[in-house]
């Protein structure tokens, strides 16, 4: 009876186990005995009924050597047999060999499914670290399965047609193969290992290409691929090795139809299909072009398989311009593809979107290529520039990697592949001069006309040409027209042709530094202050590679980035931010190039440091610090913490030594300048920097005959620095008597510099921490200052007003200093206490607790001492001058010097922050002051005061918060800056809160300088951090913009909000109010209020309503959701809003309630949303939901949520009688 193998394989299960009488001994040395002496023995029913029971037996040996015998031994037979049958004549009897492979595929296909799954078993305990049993295992298997591959493919090579002589036999034949190899690669652990992966891929080639079998192989791997990731990589092998080793070209073909049609593709299927396309058109190289019109297939595909077409045509373009002569041959096919990616820059998918972009970085990329990239940079860089505002920041960072490999990749090698604007605009018109001065100016005029012709290049430049410098050089030449017959252009001389090729390549490279200018300045202005983190680190990357190729509007980006050092958090790729901008400024400023010595790279180093201290504000210098602090720490503590730096940071001892260096031997003032300033941020995280340096400091930075204020003040901030943080008992304290010496000097010069006074307030802040009786210290040189000022015997040549002026500023600031060494007083108290408790037993604590000072004591002492001892004590030499202070401020017109106007305001306003009492008698007069000065530095520097007020007295200033606001909406914008700036931190801090005045900051969204504009903006953004501040403050925002609408008799002041600017701030905040549930709870409350409102209230409530209400909610519901509660309610409120906006209300009329509603709202009853909007939102719930709510005040009658008449909200005014105060404030 024939062997049915078929049916053999259809039934065989890896489940089955030897039959009882099973011996495993006795039964493989026979089958192998016999197999070794005659593969042919495999026909014997007994021994191939004891090499089945050996297959069966494979699940229950746990000894793998004994496995592998039993692999190996039919695997070698099955050769041997293979071998003997290659000599097999076509008319010859092959029952006998075709029983014989029968057999022995049979016994391969079961080893091979016992195989997978002890393959199956190594995969499971991967996760476990593998250890030298486990690998030794994973060879032997990987070895049993060559052997079984290799043996498969020898069979193959056999002309199976001969053997077993019907096609339809050999079909199946080859089908039980094919399920063979199926079963294999469907293991994940199974073709890991390269050699049997490239067996197997030889495997699947023979079958089609020997044997006719290409149907069976495309149905084969269309079938693994919507269940197995792996094989993606394997399939596409599969494909290229058939058509470029085997000429199979038709399997190729065969597997890219059967994926273009099939249907339904789910998302795991597209991204596997995906996978192949990609990396077949890798491996296919510039036989690819073959094949493309298979690949067009798929670009009406959906979007997953779409975008990697998009890489397959990347992969394509680069494989067809590796040669001259390619490029020239396919060079349709080349532009045809190319267009097609740049068609798709604007696919509706953005993952479409970003593998074009991919794409075309690729093709640009590829330094092989012989395509002339010139027209293709300009589109590409102006598309790219375009895209940086598409909404998906996955196609923003795409868009920005294709600009950079724009940059890496250009041309422009002149400057040394410098892409200075400076450089090639001055040779670039220089150039243009040359040419003008040919011929008369007519070759100028025939080149500049075809220049002329591509508008939107020249567009990028024009502004330059036409200004006012270079206006005449790139002006037309009057009168040199060409003959009509003759184009000048023709047969120049070598010269004249070199020379416009020179300008030419000039004027490209200045229009493409154009465009990245653009791409610079946008990307300072909407990347660095994006929210997500991956826009952040695409934006440090960028100007990285911009400020290496000197591209000069990097470097405003590369200032601005150094803020982003305050960052926390971390993208979802685990990137910090910080991380990435400190390597960033150490690859730009601290790597020096390796082939220097270990001298100039110390010398390279510091003067990094010190340059980036250059032109910079106090804000950057803060940043700066920060930056210097994260260096130093990252450094220190990389080890420990496994800090990953992208390269090693190069602040070392010799750089320290190079910068005290710089700091004694520099002439120049910007170079000490920057030393010191570096010294002293160093020395906030190692104070040891600076510790045994003081002599130097007060050498070269304290001398005060050659003194420099901005050099002193840094020298100041070190100085202090010279101490440790938390000072140890055991600390040895540096002699500062020179130190202090100087410091008074400093403090007690006469100067009308300005510079004075900063130097002075960290003079003072410097001796406080340095002098152990700094009280005592400041009480004399305030005495002796007072003598200079005020004494007889004064030097007729001071001015007196200046004198007056330093000697307000050293009285506010010393009072100021005073309450904070109080502060620092009473907690050293605090800790010394504590610690002695820590240490005492029970007896001692009942001793102290009869005649110990508590810390109640001591905190009354200190309070009593800033109340009523600092400015009201008669000892205190503060208390003497501060009538002198009042008088100052309140006659303007009697002490008109500007500078001792502002100290005396300056120390009016520290003198509030000292003392309670102080502040409530004199806080009338400084609001009045705040609001009718005429000076803005005044006006700034009080509001500023109010805010440390509001810090230090938080009850005083609570009842007068209007009085803040009010300086939001000052004629000049420094000090809306100031008040903004403060009013933000007291808000975020808790310190005050936001009553009816988040309308107000709101304004600010759509203020015309821009400034602001991004101040309001980061409010809102770090306002939305705490939890439902903006959702709860949103209906009281909304009525102040809605304030004076429809108000007859409006003076100028009460303009109702433009409607223009109040949709632009409604569609900034509302995205801050998220959850779907405040949102529904807006959406009724604003529905409650269209049936009470005007026209044009309506107008913008409806507005909101729309923002609110989201296009899937009301309209595009699925089906099934469609009529619920919900999704019913919003479709009213829509269609209510279409049968207004198509209805000709009367302006101003008041809308008629279409179905029952309640009466309009009070301020008082409004109020509720602030102090308890939950309550508030169930009413509103309930109305909605027919609730019937009653009131006892109502007489049990039935009412809506909002009862009442509504009342015009109007702020309380600041009292501002003040008695004191001069009518020169008027």
């Amino acid at each position: 009876m024939d062997f049915d193998l078929a049916y053999e394989v259809s039934t065989f299960s890896t489940e089955k186990r030897p039959d009882d009488g099973f011996n495993l001994a006795p039964y493989l040395n026979r089958v192998s005995d016999k197999l070794a002496s005659s593969p042919s023995n495999i026909l014997n029913d007994d021994i191939f009924e004891m090499a089945r029971q050996l297959v069966y037996y494979i699940p229950e040996c746990t000894d793998l050597n004994r496995s592998e015998t039993i692999f190996l031994t039919f695997t070698k037979a099955f050769q041997c047999g293979i071998d003997s049958l290659e000599t097999v004549e076509a008319d010859a009897d092959a029952s006998d060999q075709k029983e014989l492979l029968c057999r022995y595929v049979y016994l391969l296909f079961g080893l091979s499914q016992h195989l997978v799954t002890m393959f199956g078993e190594s995969d499971v305990n991967k996760k476990r670290k593998k250890n030298d049993v486990d690998k030794k295992r994973l060879t032997k298997l990987n070895l049993v399965l060559s052997s079984i591959l290799a043996t498969i493919c020898d069979l193959l090579n056999l002309q199976l047609s001969v053997i077993i002589q019907s096609s339809t036999s050999t079909n199946d034949f080859c089908d039980v193969i094919l399920k063979l190899a199926y079963s294999i690669m469907m293991s994940t652990e199974t073709l890991k290992e390269k050699n049997n992966r490239s067996i197997f891929v030889k495997l699947f080639c023979l079958i089609a290409k020997n044997h006719q079998q290409n149907n069976q192989v495309c149905h084969r791997l269309t079938l693994a691929l919507p269940f197995s990731e792996h094989l993606s990589d394997t399939i596409a092998e599969i494909l290229s090795v058939s058509y470029s080793a085997y000429e199979n070209q038709n399997l190729v073909q065969d597997v890219l139809t059967s994926l273009a049609e099939i249907q339904n593709v789910g998302p795991n299927l597209a991204k596997n299909i995906g996978s192949i396309l990609v990396k077949l058109s890798e491996l296919l190289g510039q036989e690819c072009v073959t094949f493309l019109d298979y690949f067009q297939n798929f670009v009406t595909a959906t979007p997953t398989v779409r975008a990697a077409t998009m890489m397959c045509f990347g992969n394509s373009v680069n494989s067809l311009s590796t040669s001259q002569e390619l490029v020239t041959e396919n060079i349709e096919v080349i532009e045809s593809l190319i267009s097609t990616l740049e068609e798709h820059l604007l696919d509706n998918f953005q993952i479409v979107r970003q593998r074009c972009f991919q794409a075309l970085e690729l093709i640009h990329s590829n330094r092989q290529s012989k395509l002339n990239f010139k027209e293709y940079r300009y589109t590409w860089a102006l598309r790219a520039l375009n895209h940086l505002e598409d909404k998906s920041s996955f196609v923003r960072k795409a868009a920005l990697n294709l600009l950079k490999c724009i940059i890496v990749n250009h041309p422009y090698t002149v400057d040394q592949g410098k892409l200075s604007w400076k450089f090639h605009w001055e040779h670039y018109a220089e150039a243009t001069k040359e040419i003008k001065n040919i011929d008369n100016g007519i070759i100028y005029n025939a080149i500049r006309a075809n220049e002329l012709e591509n508008n939107q290049l020249n567009e990028l430049i024009k502004e330059n040409e036409d200004d006012t410098q270079y206006k005449d050089v790139f002006k037309t030449v009057l009168g040199a027209i060409p003959p009509a017959d003759h184009n000048p252009l023709d047969n120049l001389p070598s010269e004249v042709v070199e020379l416009i090729l020179r300008r030419k390549f000039l004027r490209d490279a200045c229009i493409f530094i154009k465009i990245l200018d653009k791409s610079f300045e946008f990307v300072a202005d909407n990347f660095l202050n994006s929210k997500t983190k991956s826009d952040v680190i695409a934006a440090i990357e960028y100007f990285t590679i911009g400020d290496a190729y000197g591209i000069e509007t990097a470097k405003i980006g590369v200032k601005r980035m150094l803020h982003l050092i305050w960052t926390t958090g971390s993208n979802e790729d685990g990137n910090r931010v910080v991380e990435k901008l400190i390597d960033a400024y150490v690859t730009m400023f601290l790597t020096p190039f390796s082939g220097e010595t270990e001298r100039n790279k110390t010398i390279y180093v510091a003067s990094s440091l010190i340059k980036l201290t250059f032109n910079c504000n106090m804000a950057d210098l803060i940043s700066l610090e920060k930056m210097i602090s994260e260096l130093v720490k990252g450094k220190r503590e990389k080890e420990k913490y496994d800090y990953n730096g992208a390269v090693e940071h190069y602040i070392t001892p010799q750089v320290v030594s190079a910068l005290w260096s710089s700091f004694v031997n520099y002439k120049h003032f910007k170079e000490r300048r920057g030393a010191i300033i570096i010294l002293s941020m160093l020395a906030a995280s190692d104070y040891r920097i600076v510790h045994d340096k003081i002599d130097v400091l007060l050498k070269y930075g304290l001398d005060t005959k050659n003194l420099n204020y901005e050099v002193a003040t840094y020298t100041c901030i070190a100085l202090r620095r010279s101490l440790p943080r938390k000072i140890e008992d055991d600390f040895v304290y540096p002699n500062f008597a020179k130190a202090i010496s100087k410091c008074k000097e400093i403090l007690l010069t006469n100067t009308i510099d300005g510079e004075w006074y900063n130097l002075a307030e960290e003079t003072l802040t410097t001796l406080y921490d340095i002098d152990i009786d700094a009280d005592q210290t400041s009480s004399l040189i305030l005495k002796q200052k007072a003598v200079d000022v005020f004494g007889s015997a004064t030097d007729q040549t001071i001015d007196k007003s200046v004198a007056l002026s330093q000697f307000l500023f050293l009285l506010g600031h010393v009072g100021l200093k005073t309450i904070i060494y109080l502060e620092k007083c009473e907690a050293d108290f605090k800790r010394k206490k504590q610690d002695h408790e820590n240490k005492k037993n029970e007896q001692d604590i009942e001793l102290e607790m009869i005649g110990g000072t508590n810390e109640d004591e001591f905190s009354d002492a200190i309070q009593n001492i800033k109340d009523k001892e600092l400015l009201y004590g008669p000892n205190s030499i503060l208390a003497k001058f501060v009538p002198l202070v009042v008088e100052i401020i309140q006659k303007p017109k009697v002490y008109s010097h500007t500078m001792l106007k502002r100290q005396a305001t300056l120390c009016f306003a520290k003198f509030m922050c000292i003392s309670p009492r102080f502040c409530e008698a004199h806080l009338g007069l400084y609001l009045n002051l705040m609001k009718k000065s005429t000076d803005p530095i005044v006006r700034s520097n009080l509001v500023l005061g109010l805010g440390d007020i509001a810090v230090c007295f938080t009850n005083i200033i609570d009842e007068n918060r209007n009085a803040l606001y009010s300086e939001l909406h000052d004629k000049e914008i420094s000090v809306q800056r100031t008040c903004l700036m403060t009013v933000t931190f007291l808000i975020l801090a808790g310190q005050i809160k936001v009553k009816g005045q988040l309308s107000q900051l709101a304004k600010l969204l759509v203020h015309e300088d821009e400034g602001l504009r991004q101040m309001a903006k980061m409010f809102f953004q770090e306002l939305a951090t705490k939890d439902n501040a903006i959702y709860n403050g949103f209906i009281e925002m909304l009525s102040g913009l809605n304030q004076y609408i429809d108000k007859p008799g409006m003076t100028d002041e009460e303009q109702p909000f433009p409607l223009a600017k109040f949709k632009e701030v409604i569609r900034f905040v509302l995205p801050f109010i998220s959850k779907d549930r405040q949102r529904n709870l807006l959406i009724k409350k604003l529905d409650v209020r269209l049936k009470t409102c005007t026209k044009m209230e309506y107008q913008r409530y409806a507005f909101c309503l729309r923002e609110l209400i989201k296009r899937e909610d009301g309209v595009n519901r699925k089906e099934k959701d469609s009529e619920s509660e919900k999704a019913k309610y919003y479709k009213e409120i829509l269609k209510k809003l279409d049968e207004f906006e198509e209805s000709n209300s009367a302006s101003g009329e008041l809308l008629k309630p279409v179905t029952r509603g309640p009466k309009r709202v009070s301020v008082d009853d409004r109020k509720q949303h602030s102090e308890g909007e939950e309550n508030d939102a169930k009413e509103v719930e309930d109305w909605l939901s027919g609730s019937e709510i009653t009131d006892g005040a109502n007489n049990g009658e039935v009412r809506g949520p909002l009862d009442g008449q509504i009342r015009e909200q109007s702020s309380p005014d600041v009292a501002s009688d003040v008695e004191m105060i001069d009518q020169d404030l008027e």
